[in-house]
């Protein structure tokens, strides 16, 4: 799973400590609010760190969480969260029911993983299992992703096309594009740019 630092009660104090400042939970609101446009019904909210999509989802949306504290956090609002190890679970989502969730969300994850091509795939060949029909990606534009040592795989157009993942697993890349600007030379000079990527199950599965 990611860098240890993100098991630890440190980790989650500091992501509610950034999620509850004013300024940055107007700033999140904007970023969200592009993610969701794009979400269809029910969705697993995969990493969902402090919660912020997580609360304005759609009815019957859970989140899955490695941070403990985060969870429990989390869980104390009311929210429906579970604790996730990918370690035993290999991304296999064997704790979801099938048929229930529409849609599943990966904000700012894969950019954690050294082996980012496979678990997409691995993450891609569960939800095809679970009946999900589309899959958010979200990752950091450039400098984003340098400002953060716990990130191991830069995402872009050019990494999906190169590591065959636009048609695999019976999904395809219906969209692309930078935000909150879609040119990707701008995350090279603003933090807060991200790459968000659709995969539909294609018409023929």
């Amino acid at each position: 799973m990611k860098d240890a630092l993100e098991f630890d009660r440190d980790y989650a104090s500091e992501q509610l400590r950034r999620a509850g400042h004013p300024l940055r939970r107007m700033i999140k609101r904007f970023y969200v609010a592009n993610i969701l446009r794009e979400v269809r019904g029910p969705t697993i909210d995969f990493g969902c760190g402090a919660g912020q999509l997580l609360r304005r989802l759609p009815p019957g949306s859970i989140g899955l969480e490695v941070n403990p504290w985060l969870v429990d956090h989390l869980t104390k609002e009311g929210l429906a969260v579970a604790l996730y190890d990918a370690s035993v679970d290999d991304f296999g989502f064997h704790q979801i029911p099938a048929g229930h969730y529409e849609t599943l969300v990966l904000a700012h994850v894969l950019e954690h993983f050294p082996d980012a091509a496979q678990i997409q795939r691995k993450l891609l060949r569960s939800c095809r299992r679970l009946g999900i029909g589309r899959v958010i990606v979200v990752v950091p534009g450039g400098k984003g992703y340098r400002s953060d040592k716990t990130h191991k795989t830069f995402v872009t157009r050019r990494y999906v096309r190169e590591r065959q993942l636009e048609n695999c697993e019976g999904y395809s890349l219906t969209g692309s594009r930078y935000f909150p600007l879609n040119v990707e030379a701008v995350g090279n000079v603003f933090t807060f740019h991200e790459l968000v990527l659709i995969f539909d199950i294609a018409p023929d599965q």
